[in-house]
């Protein structure tokens, strides 16, 4: 039976709507792989760390990338790397800025040479003296959102890192009972506020080496003294066998602050899952970090007693001098800019809310 016209044109058209879902399902397949193609390409950044490659800090930046990439499900890939692989010291500010890395993480005193600010960003002499305090400021009062006031203009997104708290001292190799011991002395600290407090109290000349130059400074004899971080950082530089004498603690650096550096347009790239996952990881970091360190100083002090390390203590007296230089030194800070004037302002109106509560509620023994 021959097929009426009626019959061909249903025909027709059954075939011209099957044809076209077919193609229109191969689009949609096409599309999906395309997709599902980019969500599959993870974010891979480097993470350029201030740290030596044993120390503790170092070690749980590993531990945090490996939680970024389980939590992310493998989509965000952060690569740790010790000082000086791509840069070193002050240099990783400008490395984050320029994107040579999408993270670094160092020392807010390193930045003070792209604003004089960052030298009182940290804990400087007098400043907070309990890690808890700079804790409480920079995760939930004003320091945060201070210190992206001050970063945002280079393309950063600053985030405080972990707190090694009341620094260690110096490591001499010969005894240092004080500060008229330091005069025309030459030392390695930090740079910015520190560095300036220590030549005003001291008259000691300053040198801002980066950890791995700080044990070949000593042997050769380049610097009389030292300081870096805690007791444990100590240890993990080895510097203690080089330089058996310690004075203690650090007055100019009582409750230090790491930070991590994030390049602005790079975590602007991250879906908000992720940026969730990364916010979440350096809190994560933060806490872990400060404790694991702090018990891992308990240790560290027993271990350098038991090399013989001879430690001293600073004077009533030089603590005064110590007061003294410090305010000399921050009243020239204050009249710089509003936002450093500022910045001293809220650190110190947040010292005196921490000090006030703790009158009632300290420790009583």
């Amino acid at each position: 039976m021959l097929a009426t016209p009626s019959h061909l044109s249903s025909r027709f058209g059954f075939a011209l709507i099957f044809g076209c879902l077919v193609v229109s399902l191969c689009l949609f397949l096409i599309l999906l792989q395309g997709c599902s193609s980019q969500r599959q390409t993870p974010h891979e950044w480097v993470l350029q760390s201030q740290a030596t490659a044993g120390s503790l800090d170092f070690v749980e930046l590993l531990e945090m990338a490996e939680q970024v990439k389980l939590m992310s499900g493998g989509r965000l890939l952060i690569r740790p790397v010790p000082g000086g692989e791509v840069a070193s010291g002050p240099d990783i500010y400008a490395a984050v800025s320029e994107r040579r890395v999408e993270m670094g993480n160092g020392w807010p005193n390193w930045w003070s040479g792209r604003h004089p600010s960052w030298s009182v960003m940290n804990a400087g002499p007098f400043d907070f003296m309990n890690l808890d305090a700079s804790m409480m400021f920079f995760l939930e009062g004003e320091g945060t959102a201070l210190a992206n006031e001050l970063a945002s203009g280079d393309g950063i997104i600053w985030r405080p890192a972990w707190w090694p708290g009341m620094e260690f001292g110096l490591l001499s190799k010969e005894p240092i009972m004080g500060l008229d011991d330091l005069k025309d002395k030459k030392v390695r600290i930090g740079p910015g506020l520190p560095g300036e407090v220590f030549t005003e109290a001291s008259g000691a000349y300053t040198i801002p080496l980066v950890p791995e130059e700080m044990r070949p400074a000593l042997e050769q004899g380049l610097i009389d003294a030292v300081e870096w971080t805690t007791a444990r950082g100590v240890l993990d530089l080895n510097l203690h066998d080089v330089s058996p004498n310690a004075i203690v603690p650090a007055i100019w650096q009582p409750a230090v602050v790491s930070d991590f550096l994030i390049n602005e347009a790079a975590y602007d790239e991250l879906g908000e899952d992720l940026k969730a996952i990364l916010e979440s990881a350096l809190k994560a970091y933060a806490l872990t970090t400060t404790v694991k360190s702090k018990l891992a100083d308990f240790d560290a002090l027993e271990a350098l007693k038991q090399a013989n390390v001879n430690f001293h203590a600073w004077s009533k007296e030089d603590i005064e001098r110590w007061r003294v230089a410090n305010e000399s030194i921050l009243e020239g800070y204050r009249a710089r800019d509003d936002y450093t004037k500022r910045l001293i302002s809220e650190k110190q109106a947040f010292k005196e809310r921490y000090n006030r509560y703790y009158e009632y509620f300290g420790a009583y023994d």
